[in-house]
């Protein structure tokens, strides 16, 4: 008898598969009925309750209903500027059952509302925000397995939850709860941690941080003990920020432990050894023996379709072998461990870089000259060079600062700048590589510099004097063109994040644009002590890691008028009680807890001066939006002309 063709065989296969789905999904309602029985509504990514097409997530009632209009889709997960891609789930649930599977996202329910999480462990997603919700429960939560950072900020919790996998977080927020002590944490994997705002705690024992640790808050904690390790002491000793609001031990500490003085004069006291174990293990659940026997259900008629499946692979594979196909050999199918393999697709290490999608902006390498270089920070380096005739820059990673992840943070950029056409946004023309690691970003060239040169360049003799080579008619119509710049940003829901002089750029005839939408870049302590990192900018729900919106931007966008009026970085006037400049970790505090405001220089026009303090509003709710900044600035400069003397009298 004939074997039967292949079409026949996918056939019974696939027929058999979705018998098998109808089954399993039958013998899973026979089981049990609605799981969420118990909550009067439950966030779902499952598709068997959520049949919206292309839902992501929904909500159901206790009868496993769909609420109608609750679902998401992936349209609802938008990038912010750092390329990361957002998950903001805003309409409310009592009990979150599973989360959708999209890697890589941050994913927030920002409350409040939510009361008790359940088992995660099936999503992939790895950064995940519970802010804001007074009242919930972890006593049952299984976490994500490669989660990565969490927030339970403002839950109202008295005590950490024990079911947190701290032990595998490069990032934990647990501000403004009600914890009294921290004890028999480890935080070793944690590069930030952050317990601002939390007065109630004076105990912090066994808590245990490495080499890895960037940043720790503990702004208004005053603790009374204070109890590490060694390489805590020195993970402490080492990080860029440790803000606290006081320790004494001297009560605390006895033998065999020993007080030590970090450098940034807070002592605490050191154990003899190690607080916790070098490494910990989790042993699985058990399975109970209802889920046995149901896992043994599905597992049998799962076999069925596997056994099936193979009969067809064989068959299939046996007809391939009296008809080879064309052009395919074994090197076809084995492992390669290349630098490249293509134009378009290498490798660096053993996962692959897709240049593909750079395909269509990538420039005639030939034709790309480079002449000096013009800038360089931490991580690249600009240069100015020629492309077919025209002057432009060309920002490259610094070699030992191109590993993988540095170059799909460039590719990431270069696709976001590539998508933007504005003339207030600076033109990116392509992208040039021979391999991954030497990829470029070529952009327009400005001839003036970054607005921060600018106001250095032209600073007047005094605070109360205009400058003349820089007068207020110019700065008000770079001041539109900036404005212009976030309308056409937030009119695609993209903030910027990262609004400042320096990221503002201007040109001798093309006026002034906006720059820079890459990643956010690694703080060191030096960036955070003189004054060129971007703190200063940044709006209090920011620095706080509440949910900001584009109003973020505004309150950015107040800082850099600041900048205008007195031709200096905001705060640079003010000090300390020794005299000395205020570092920017300072400032963040005082930023939070409102106690200061950047200088508004007195030479500005008056209605300059009000629209800073608008766009500085403690509350994002109460700043303007960019349209209705630029229709007030178009408006403003047209009833002006060009005497500059009318813009004071507006």
């Amino acid at each position: 008898m004939p074997l039967p063709t292949k079409k026949a065989f996918v056939t019974m296969f696939l027929r058999l598969a979705i018998l098998t789905s109808l089954s399993v999904r039958a013998l899973g309602q026979t089981a049990a009925t609605c799981p969420y029985s118990k909550y009067a509504t439950t966030y779902t990514a499952d598709p068997i309750y959520c049949k919206q097409p292309g839902a992501i997530l929904c909500i159901v009632d206790s009868q496993c209903k769909e609420i109608p209009n609750t679902s998401y889709t992936r349209e609802n997960v938008t990038k912010d500027s750092t390329l990361t891609d957002v998950f903001i789930v805003k309409r409310i649930a009592e009990h979150v059952a599973s989360l959708p599977s999209i890697w890589n996202t941050y994913v927030q329910f920002y409350g409040p509302g939510v009361k008790s999480v359940g088992n995660l462990s099936a999503s992939n997603v790895t950064l995940l925000d519970f802010e804001n919700n007074p009242g919930i429960s972890y006593a049952d939560a299984v976490f994500p397995k490669g989660l990565s950072r969490l927030s339970v900020a403002r839950n109202a919790l008295k005590e950490l939850p024990t079911t947190i996998p701290y032990g595998q977080l490069t990032g934990f927020f647990g501000w403004e709860n009600d914890f009294t002590s921290l004890e028999n944490i480890d935080f070793r994997r944690a590069s930030e941690v952050k317990f601002t705002g939390i007065p109630s705690l004076v105990t912090l024992q066994n808590v245990s941080f490495s080499w890895r640790l960037v940043k720790v808050f503990f702004d208004v904690s005053n603790f009374t003990t204070f109890l590490v390790d060694t390489v805590t002491f020195q993970a402490l000793d080492n990080a860029a920020i440790f803000q606290v609001g006081g320790i004494d031990v001297s009560r605390s500490c006895a033998a065999p432990n020993t007080p030590k003085t970090l450098k940034s004069g807070y002592t605490v006291c050191v154990s003899s050894g190690p607080l916790l174990p070098t490494e910990t293990t989790e042993a699985p659940p058990t399975p109970t023996k209802a889920s046995s026997n149901m896992a043994a259900i599905v597992g049998g008629v799962a076999a069925g379709c596997v056994v099936l499946g193979l009969f067809v692979w064989c068959c299939v594979h046996q007809r391939r072998k009296r008809k080879p196909s064309k052009g395919l050999t074994t090197n076809d199918f084995s492992y390669k461990q290349a630098t490249t393999t293509n134009n378009n697709e290498s490798t660096m290490g053993d996962v692959p870089l897709n240049m593909e999608d750079l395909a269509l902006v990538r420039l005639d390498e030939k034709a790309l000259v480079k002449t000096k270089v013009v800038a360089h920070g931490a991580y690249g380096e600009v240069w100015i060079g020629n492309y077919k005739g025209d002057t432009v820059a060309i920002k490259r990673l610094l070699p030992g600062k191109n590993n993988k992840q540095d170059v799909l943070f460039l590719i990431e950029e270069i696709k976001l700048a590539t998508r933007l056409e504005s003339p207030y946004i600076v033109r990116t023309v392509g992208a040039s590589w021979v391999t991954p690691a030497m990829l470029e970003m070529v952009v327009e060239w400005m001839d003036r510099g970054d607005l921060k040169h600018v106001l250095e360049t032209t600073t007047p003799p005094s605070p109360a004097v205009g400058s003349p080579t820089f007068p207020w008619l110019k700065k008000v119509d770079c001041l539109l063109s900036i404005v212009e710049g976030l309308v056409y940003l937030h009119s695609l829901d993209i903030i910027h994040r990262d609004l400042k002089s320096r990221n503002i750029l201007m040109d001798s005839t093309k006026g002034t644009k906006l720059t820079d939408f890459g990643t956010a870049r690694e703080e060191s302590s030096e960036t955070m002590t003189i004054g060129v990192g971007t703190y200063r900018w940044m709006a209090p729900e920011v620095l706080k890691e509440h949910y900001y919106t584009v109003a973020a931007d505004i309150y950015s966008l107040g800082m850099v008028i600041s900048e205008l009026t007195t031709h200096h970085i905001p705060y640079v006037d003010l000090t300390n009680g020794r005299g000395k400049a205020l570092v920017d970790t300072a400032i963040m505090s005082m930023v939070i807890h409102q106690e200061i405001r950047p200088t508004i220089g007195p030479s500005c026009p008056p209605w300059v001066a009000e629209l800073a303090q608008r766009c500085l509003a403690y509350d994002p709710a109460e700043r303007p939006t960019a349209l209705q900044i630029s229709a007030l600035v178009r408006k403003n400069l047209k009833l002006a002309g060009d005497d500059e003397q009318r813009l004071y009298h507006i």
